[in-house]
């Protein structure tokens, strides 16, 4: 598309853009790199835009604690939507916007799979783990919202490579503002805007997601190789970006 700065400017007039046409939006953030430059160039549109998280009960303890971080340096009065027994003492103890979602499903299936199994869902069945921790909280998040902003890019992966900047999806419309930046072009953006990151970055991940499920692979491979190793789902989707929510 070109420089960065042209990518810039492009990426703020589809947000401007979205921001104007839907009343009812708002930004996702995983707190990975992608999300704090969607997260980033929004609020630089729109100060108000709210902002939304799905956490689930396996993100690494550098997930959490960066997203108190961050929500309270940027003042993102994020709200997280997590399935668990409990709000997470970390989200208690910081005073978080946390949506509890009942457990019980998960409970059911993660059980019945241990019994026969001896192995936990997210090994014999990573797609229904991911369905009932990320896709249906998601499905939550964006109930009440007509559209919502998200960090996706072309590049990290083969299953990313068809979306388009603005897609509607049922009755709900995603805007991918970022979608021509290139891995290099994040990395440039944060820097350039003294962004904070994910610490688990400087461990050598590129592709952020739950612990069990994520591993550090080379820089000649696809950035979401690490995701699923192991499993059909290798370098794959958890869902929400695949699945109607609304």
């Amino acid at each position: 598309m070109g420089t960065l700065n042209e990518k810039v400017e492009h990426a703020k007039l589809i947000i401007k853009d979205a921001a104007s046409k839907y009343k009812r939006i708002a930004v996702a953030c995983s707190f990975g790199k992608d999300s704090m430059v969607a997260v980033h160039l929004s609020r630089s549109i729109e100060p108000k835009l709210p902002i939304f998280s799905v956490m689930t009960i396996y993100k690494p303890s550098e997930t959490l604690e960066y997203l108190i971080e961050i929500n309270r340096e940027m003042n993102l009065d994020a709200t997280v939507y997590i399935v668990a027994d409990e709000i997470p003492e970390i989200f208690k103890e910081n005073k978080i916007n946390t949506v509890l979602l009942p457990a019980h499903d998960f409970h059911k299936y993660f059980d019945y799979v241990k019994e026969k199994t001896g192995k936990s869902l997210y090994e014999t069945n990573p797609d229904e783990c991911c369905r009932l921790l990320k896709v249906e909280p998601t499905k939550e998040a964006v109930k009440d919202l007509d559209a919502w902003i998200t960090g996706l890019r072309k590049t990290e992966g083969q299953t990313r490579e068809d979306y388009q900047e603005v897609e509607v999806k049922g009755g709900l419309v995603k805007i991918n503002p970022i979608l021509q930046f290139t891995e290099l072009d994040i990395w440039r953006y944060l820097a350039m805007n003294n962004i904070k990151v994910n610490p688990l970055y400087k461990k050598g991940y590129r592709s952020l997601g739950c612990e069990p499920c994520s591993i550090i692979v080379p820089d000649n491979e696809p950035e979401r190789a690490g995701r699923w190793q192991g499993t059909s789902k290798c370098g794959g989707e958890c869902g929400i970006h695949t699945r109607i929510l609304k």
